[in-house]
């Protein structure tokens, strides 16, 4: 089911004294639903949360993340705007996955991504576990064809789906839909770590001719990085870009549903994410793992507020 976006999450702090140069995200966010929905013409962010943590339940995780999405948005309420540098941002609530069911809200959200891409918004999809994933690939896969897969993560998530859909297995299930279909699995993940990943998980990473890079090659040589990723990118027409916020060190985000030692600073994130936004081919953006239920000070949160910053300028 859809769940309409709660404008009472849309408040905080009036610099009136300012006019226009002191506006926040919450002053213009607009608040719509997919009744008569009409394309835009010039870039538009539609943000959609997908409220489940199914996903993580059925990966043996520590549950939460479900309630992520309004959490996320209440940490961008008071981001600074700028109405001639930043792109237009409209809310569209959540895709809620009802008890169990995931596979039911699945679908929901295959169709709600696939009709804002068909009207030219730029989906943001608010997670939610990394189930949220193959749904957003699948609705990308619906309207594009040569779609390059990026993964900014501390694990593969390549396991394989024994008793159904988890967040372990997204990228699994992409790949064995691009066998099924006649489609080519393109797929980078950056940030790898070895021991939150088996050598079943490396092995089968190899086997899918994954290219990866881990924590470790950040930390020693992000330029290096940067320049694989680079070469990725120009290799594809579209790209689709998901973000587990478990790839940060521990220290930066501690509200996750799978928290990581060694892992990456947000100073190594968001040079990845800028890489990505300056190849002018990401079609749609996820952000996931956020888990409320640990996080301290909100800091987690307001980090994801942070990176969906650059999405917004012009």
């Amino acid at each position: 089911m859809i769940e309409f976006a709660n404008q009472n999450i849309w408040t905080g702090r009036f610099d009136d004294e300012d006019g226009e140069s002191g506006l926040r995200w919450h002053q213009v966010i607009q608040t719509q639903t997919f009744d008569n929905l009409r394309s835009v013409q010039e870039p538009h962010i539609a943000l959609l949360g997908f409220r489940s943590d199914e996903g993580v339940r059925r990966n043996k995780g520590r549950v939460g993340a479900k309630n992520a999405p309004d959490f996320i948005r209440k940490a961008c309420t008071n981001l600074p705007y700028s109405k001639e540098k930043q792109i237009p941002i409209s809310d569209f609530g959540n895709v809620v996955c009802e008890e169990t069911d995931l596979e039911s809200a699945r679908k929901q959200q295959i169709e709600s991504v696939s009709e804002l891409l068909q009207k030219k918004y730029f989906p943001i999809i608010l997670g939610g576990g990394h189930e949220t994933a193959l749904g957003n690939y699948l609705a990308l896969a619906d309207n594009f064809e040569d779609i390059g897969i990026v993964n900014i993560d501390a694990h593969y998530d390549l396991r394989i789906p024994v008793e159904g859909s988890t967040s372990g297995t997204p990228f699994f299930e992409m790949a064995h839909f691009c066998q099924e279909n006649n489609r080519e699995f393109h797929y980078f993940c950056v940030g790898i770590q070895p021991t939150g990943n088996t050598e079943a998980l490396f092995h089968r990473a190899n086997e899918l001719n994954v290219e990866t890079v881990l924590a470790d090659e950040i930390h020693s040589d992000l330029k290096q990085t940067l320049h694989q990723l680079e070469k990725f990118l120009e290799k594809h027409s579209v790209i689709y870009l998901s973000l587990d916020l478990d790839v940060l060190d521990g220290a930066f985000a501690p509200g996750v549903s799978a928290p990581c030692a060694n892992g990456l600073t947000p100073f190594q994130v968001k040079s990845i994410i800028q890489k990505i936004i300056q190849s002018n081919k990401i079609k749609l953006f996820d952000v996931v793992e956020l888990n409320p239920e640990f996080d301290q000070d909100n800091r987690t949160a307001k980090l994801a507020a942070h990176f969906l910053q650059e999405f917004t300028k012009a």
